[in-house]
């Protein structure tokens, strides 16, 4: 076996993986889609096109000016499929949000533990020592008259 077939079961096995790893990712995306009750006649018919296609030939489209050679889906396919998963992602992340004591996700910067830090107002010693409120107004200059005569 010479290095050009070597080459050549290489690629079709990428080829194999790869329309295995996208009917994969269809058929998931078709099971979130019917659990959340959301999937479209053409979504549904798309999925199953598309999945008939890389059973048959390894590969969803003919042209290759659509995408890449050894790709399984064109560049089109492969948007239509992001845009079903954006989807999914978006109707489960408002389901559980009903519950405002669930949140179902929170951002990296805000405290988790509930710590919060003893701070101290130096403003409040201030004045509690003096028995004086805080000054309404601002502190103006005063010019006095004196110095050498």
């Amino acid at each position: 076996m010479d290095e050009q077939e070597k080459a050549k079961i290489k690629a079709d096995k990428a080829r194999l993986r790869k329309a295995r790893t996208a009917q994969r990712k269809l058929k998931k995306a078709r099971a979130d889609l019917e659990s959340l009750g959301e999937i479209t006649d053409w979504e549904d018919e798309f999925i199953a096109s598309v999945d008939e296609r890389l059973d048959k030939y390894g590969s969803a489209f003919a042209d290759p000016s659509l995408g890449g050679f050894s790709e399984a889906l064109s560049n089109r396919q492969k948007q239509v499929l992001a845009q079903m998963r954006r989807k999914i992602k978006d109707k489960g992340r408002q389901a559980p949000q009903d519950d405002p004591a669930k949140p179902q996700w929170r951002s990296s910067f805000k405290n988790k533990s509930g710590f919060t830090p003893r701070v101290r107002h130096i403003e409040d010693e201030m004045f509690e020592d003096a028995g004086t409120s805080p000054p309404k107004a601002k502190p103006k200059l005063k010019i006095i008259d004196g110095g050498k005569a």
